[in-house]
């Protein structure tokens, strides 16, 4: 196949040492991302097979594709993953809209997460959900106190545990609740989701439960066995920090029904005691489905959740476990579904290809990079940076930028403008010619990226004071 590779004059020599010997178009233009279709107008293209534009180039590659009767795709962001691009031409159609090594990447993803849907078998189903056996560890999420929430709030809650990835939604009942509030949540969540679980240990919250169609009960011990005769098909999870007890306990309730899972419970005083249990529960019962408590660790631990609940979701794993339990209860744990969900598919894709959990298409990667694209060389000549003293207020006036309800807020005397990105959010203020000066609207660009990127990492943001990244110092 004979490729083309299309690229301005900066990122030339960059394009050429990786080209894999393709042919290399420099078109005059400074800066890649700059290209569009009408720099390729006008020349011959008709020799090639496939021709890659940068991958941030903008145009109407689909009309100028047809007129030159030759396959026109975007290329990769970066030059030096042009050879994974070249390797990867034969097996994947590239994207007039896709920088190519996103693509690629979502290829990866897409055909890990087929790879592992294809063996969901479980030794049972909740709500439709299976659970255990060969089938990926699935997430319960917790809304903690669920009958102390309004209706919106509670829905509210539901809907993003859902959009997370959760796949069963947890109803926490506290230990003073009314009749008619149980009643209320279950209706709630039964109409929001599919598979619905109650976490009690009232026998009057889990009558009231069953009566509203939950598909699960939690938590059964010895001390209220009796809960179970209101069970009807219902899924219960069984808990104990004793494996024999516990072992014993699953029996008991294996003859009211089939559908049990056990707890041998996680605690993060004694984790690896804890893990112990785990394995030693599984050897002792190879079949009867595991929950896996991560949220017991992650409410406790100050540390970012990422990297624990990846962690935890391959020690699960490891012990046979087939749900991974947590809640957001606290700010730290924000996103924890969604991690656990994505750590989820990451162990069991390593699973199934008995290799580490990494190169799988999926990761857990926010503020740090698996690799680093090699730097540009330091310029010989340049100024040094110098800030400046100088302050004049913007005649046409100020400021006030917050963040509330999942959008960034800019006010101004004229105008209040809400978006979720810096750019859509200084375009508009510049359109409604909101601002007057440069080293205001440099101040306005760098306040609105802070509060954009605190916006997407969920931290605080306040108004002229540093963007904390947690970035910790050397202890004396």
């Amino acid at each position: 196949m004979r490729i083309l590779l299309v690229t301005g004059k900066m990122a030339e020599d960059i394009v050429r040492k990786n080209s894999g010997g393709c042919d290399v178009l420099v078109i005059d233009v400074d800066i890649a991302a700059f290209i569009t279709h009408r720099d390729l107008e006008k020349i011959d293209i008709s020799g090639y097979d496939l021709v890659l534009v940068p991958g941030l180039a903008k145009g109407k590659w689909v009309e100028l594709e047809k007129k030159k009767g030759v396959k026109i795709r975007l290329g990769p962001v970066h030059a030096f993953d042009i050879p994974k691009v070249i390797n990867a031409v034969d097996k994947i159609e590239l994207s007039h809209n896709i920088p190519a090594d996103r693509l690629i990447e979502l290829e990866k993803e897409k055909e890990l997460i087929e790879l592992i849907e294809r063996d969901e078998v479980g030794v049972f189903d909740i709500g439709g959900v299976q659970i255990g056996g060969k089938s990926r560890m699935k997430i319960v999420a917790e809304v903690v106190d669920a009958t102390e929430l309004e209706k919106d709030e509670l829905a509210g809650r539901i809907e993003y545990y859902t959009e997370c990835g959760a796949d069963i939604i947890d109803l926490g009942i506290p230990m003073s609740f009314s009749s008619d509030d149980v009643r209320r949540v279950m209706k709630i969540a039964r109409d929001a989701c599919s598979a619905v679980s109650i976490d009690t240990f009232s026998r009057r919250a889990v009558e009231i439960g069953v009566e509203q169609g939950v598909d699960m009960v939690m938590s059964i011990s010895l001390q209220n066995l009796d809960v179970m005769e209101v069970i009807e098909d219902q899924a219960v999870v069984a808990v104990d920090r004793d494996v024999e007890r516990l072992k014993h306990l699953t029996e008991i309730l294996r003859t009211k029904t089939e559908r049990v899972i056990a707890d041998p419970v996680l605690d993060l005083n004694g984790l690896v005691y804890s893990i112990q249990r785990y394995s030693a529960y599984r050897k002792m019962d190879p079949v009867t489905p595991t929950l896996f408590g991560a949220g017991n660790v992650t409410e406790l631990f100050d540390a970012d959740s990422s990297g624990i609940n990846a962690l935890l979701a391959y020690m699960g794993m490891e012990v046979g476990a087939s749900m991974l339990f947590t809640t957001e209860a606290s700010v730290k744990t924000r996103g924890s579904v969604m991690e656990l969900k994505r750590a989820s598919y990451i162990v069991k894709g390593a699973e199934i290809r008995h290799s580490p959990p990494k190169d799988l298409g999926i990761n857990l990667l926010s503020l740090k990079e698996k690799f680093l694209y090699p730097e540009p060389e330091k310029p010989e000549r340049y100024v040094n940076a110098e800030r400046s003293r100088k302050f004049e207020r913007d005649p046409m006036g100020d400021f006030r930028i917050w963040i509330s309800g999942g959008m960034i807020f800019c006010h101004h005397e004229n105008a209040v403008i809400g978006g979720k990105d810096a750019k859509s959010i200084l375009d508009t203020v510049l359109r409604l010619n909101l601002i007057s000066r440069l080293d205001h609207a440099g101040y306005l660009g760098r306040e609105l990226k802070k509060a954009e990127v605190a916006l997407t990492l969920g931290k605080n943001y306040m108004q002229d004071q540093p963007l904390g990244f947690g970035i910790y110092g050397k202890i004396e």
